[in-house]
């Protein structure tokens, strides 16, 4: 089993990151999986963010709704 070269920490085969340190696995782990020389981690464009806020806020007004119809039931 491979070590993580920063903490010594035991790596699975699979991980691209060291989950204990966040240190990038380099190695001999197969090609298809392992990062890019250089390759910068995707940022979260603003589209998606406003996405997961819009949908958050359309989950809490149907929470709402839900709650509501349950109240006046009673």
């Amino acid at each position: 089993m491979a070590r993580c070269r920063s903490c010594s920490a035991e790596l699975q085969p699979a991980w691209k990151y060291c989950i204990y340190c966040g240190e990038r696995v380099t190695g001999d782990i197969p090609a298809a999986i392992r990062p890019a020389d250089g390759a910068a981690e995707a940022p979260v464009r603003h589209v998606t963010a406003l996405g997961l806020f819009v949908g958050g806020l359309v989950a809490l007004l149907v929470v709402i709704g839900v709650v509501s119809v349950l109240l006046l039931a009673f």
